[in-house]
């Protein structure tokens, strides 16, 4: 299976300690990585907000 190179951005994200834990141990549950919850979490409020317009 070949994966297609798509470039990454970077960007430090601030977010409540509370917050963090609560998304690492969603990740943990879901057996993803933190990033890859956080870009499916995004993905996801981008492709509502398309649906709203």
């Amino acid at each position: 299976m070949s994966q297609q190179k798509v470039p990454h951005e970077r960007i430090t994200l601030r977010i409540p300690q509370v917050l963090h834990e609560k998304a690492k141990e969603e990740a943990q549950a879901q057996h993803v990585s933190l990033n890859s919850f956080i870009v499916r979490a995004v993905e996801r409020a981008a492709a509502q907000k398309g649906q709203q317009q």
